[in-house]
């Protein structure tokens, strides 16, 4: 991966990637301060969307 590439990075999150093509974004990160930030953004922002608040259970905690 001599280029950027959003798409690769969100296979490479996605466990979607041969070996080879995985070990060539995982170069290409170790270069790319842009993609390493992608990354880091994309992966943070997954995580909040798997955690869905649920007040009424936190006010019964409460109570």
């Amino acid at each position: 991966m001599t280029t950027c590439s959003f798409r690769n990075l969100v296979l490479l999150l996605e466990n979607k990637l041969e070996l080879d093509e995985k070990l060539e974004v995982l170069e290409h990160l170790d270069r790319c301060p842009i993609c390493r930030d992608a990354v880091y953004q994309i992966a943070r922002d997954r995580d909040e969307a798997l955690f869905i608040p649920q007040p009424r259970r936190a006010e019964k905690i409460v109570a």
